[in-house]
């Protein structure tokens, strides 16, 4: 699988600094990873329970390959207020596509890069869920108001200096309080939504009595086949590093809207950096054959991703072994919640999963293209689905898979605020 390319002779340019400083005593700098910011601040600006903080940490350490890594930082007395997340790398379209669409994708790029090929500055995390903004939870609206004006100029003048094709505000939820400035002139597609459980059960054969008939049976059958599977839990997973770094790299291949792979110091310094991270590893026969790396907070249990051997990860149903190990893990400690990711809709709403939406927002450089986006953003989101770019109409799920996600969007629905709602944002619909 191609990857976005690191941008050329990017990693020797020197960063310029965009500084502006108001009569508020506010400033904006624009620096490289997270120059500047301590610990201590990056953890003021994404409190508890939130893991933004160290993750975002370990991110700009480790690096992403294909990728430069930036920060816009605007502070009031020299103290940070607001911090944007960015990256920045050159997106291949036809890197997801196969057959035909591939070449077809790829001939455009020659003809039209900025299009089938941009450069692209993204605002937002690459890994960990949805994407947050860091905010001073002291700060008053005016001054929050100030401080976006000038993280979005900055964003703007970036934008220009690095010559980016498209600006993107990626993977955001509707907690997010983005300006409406963004939500009103960037384009908006709907994105992979989010799979979640609430534990309102107190066992699994409780959990199990609450799915379809069909369901039950069929994950009862799951978990006998895999009674051969060992499983164990651990923060220390050096001996397996290789190998699980392994595992990683050949599911990230696998998967059709993979956007970036991290490198093995990731995997290697997570549980580490991030205090409520861990692992759960699943061997037959002593061969690790897959592992499940999540953030277990009191308030909520976050699956980062899972990762397996594909020929024994079907043969013993580990998908369904590691959603129903971790169901328990939530029932004995009391976690009111399971967060299960994005992709894999229709097997996750099968188990019983329901979703919320996740959003991208982009403005393009070349005016006319955009309005075009803009005026037909339906479209544009339907040519994204059947190219692999995001989940696209799923007609094999069952009538109550179905129920159940409607029942679910109807829900999420209620609860967007109202910024959304007078942008009009469309929320993804799984049904045919």
């Amino acid at each position: 699988m191609a990857f976005p390319r690191t941008l050329e002779s990017e990693t020797d340019r020197p960063l310029n600094i965009v500084r502006n400083k108001t009569m508020n005593n506010l400033t904006c700098n624009c620096v490289s990873r997270l120059d500047g910011v301590s610990a201590t601040e990056l953890e003021r600006l994404f409190p508890e329970p939130s893991s933004t903080a160290p993750l975002l940490s370990l991110l700009q350490e480790s690096g992403i390959d294909g990728f430069n890594l930036r920060s816009i930082v605007v502070s009031k007395d020299d103290v940070p207020i607001l911090l944007l997340p960015l990256f920045e790398c050159l997106y291949d379209l036809s890197s997801f596509a196969k057959g035909w669409t591939k070449k077809s994708l790829k001939a455009a790029a020659r003809l039209i890069p900025s299009i089938f090929h941009p450069r692209i500055l993204g605002v937002g995390l690459l890994e960990g869920g949805w994407s947050e903004i860091g905010t001073d939870p002291q700060i008053d609206e005016d001054t929050l108001e100030a401080a976006w004006g000038m993280a979005l100029g900055a964003l703007q003048v970036l934008a220009t200096e690095c010559k980016s094709d498209v600006v993107v505000f990626y993977n955001f939820d509707h907690h997010v309080k983005l300006p409406v400035e963004v939500l009103k002139k960037f384009n908006r597609v709907p994105w992979l939504p989010c799979a979640r459980l609430p534990i309102t059960f107190n066992s699994l054969e409780e959990y199990l009595s609450r799915l379809s008939k069909a369901a039950r049976k069929d994950l009862r059958r799951k978990v006998r086949l895999s009674n051969k599977v060992r499983v164990v839990r651990s923060r220390n997973i050096s001996p397996y590093l290789e190998r699980i770094y392994r595992l990683y790299l050949e599911t990230v291949d696998r998967g059709p809207t993979a956007f970036s792979v991290h490198n093995r110091l990731f995997l290697e310094k997570i549980c580490e950096r991030v205090p409520d991270a861990a692992y759960t590893l699943y061997f037959v026969e002593e061969e690790l054959v897959a592992f499940n790396l999540l953030v277990v907070k009191q308030e909520v249990m976050v699956d980062i991703f899972f990762c397996m051997d594909y020929e024994l990860g079907r043969k013993y149903n580990l998908y369904v072994l590691s959603w129903l190990e971790n169901l328990r893990a939530c029932v004995e400690q009391k976690i009111p919640l399971y967060q299960a990711g994005q992709g894999a809709e229709k097997t996750k709403a099968h188990m019983g999963a329901t979703f919320s939406p996740s959003l991208i927002l982009f403005k393009h450089r070349l005016t006319f293209y955009d309005r075009f986006l803009f005026k037909h953003t339906a479209v544009i989101g339907k040519v994204l689905s059947y190219l692999g770019f995001r989940p696209g109409t799923d007609r094999s799920t069952g009538p109550d898979e179905t129920a159940q996600v409607d029942r679910l969007k109807a829900e999420d629905c209620q609860g967007i605020n109202m910024r959304l709602r007078c942008c009009e944002m469309e929320i993804y619909d799984q049904r045919s």
